[in-house]
């Protein structure tokens, strides 16, 4: 580019990369190799992303229970919503138990009765 002209390799068949094919007189040999690559390939990126989902799964409702205790005392209701959402998190309480106890709660207290 700045005055001076790329070089050229004296013999190009002399030096080959790992893994590389160069194209030859069977280009769908070639492609079926890099095709062979590709699909060994994904399953490993699969269980890899399964893995870090798992572990993700396990140590979210802890660091969210963390990030609160830490805002509990600068911030005492964003703290204090941070640690019931981990705990119910850690207790695996769905939306659905929570609706079913707020009904209870209702209709204990006689609330909403039309």
């Amino acid at each position: 580019m700045f005055g001076k002209t790329p070089r050229e390799s004296e013999n190009q068949d002399q030096f080959n990369f790992p893994n590389v094919n160069i194209q030859s007189d069977r280009p769908g040999e070639i492609y079926q190799e890099s095709q062979d690559t590709v699909l060994q390939s994904e399953p490993e990126k699969s269980e890899l992303v399964a893995n870090v989902e798992k572990i993700s799964r396990i140590i979210s409702p802890y660091f969210i229970v963390l990030i609160g205790l830490a805002l509990y005392d600068s911030n005492f209701f964003i703290g204090l919503i941070l640690i019931v959402t981990g705990i119910l998190y850690l207790l695996k309480v769905s939306t659905k138990d929570i609706a079913k106890a707020w009904d209870w709660v209702k209709d204990t207290l006689g609330i909403g009765k039309d």
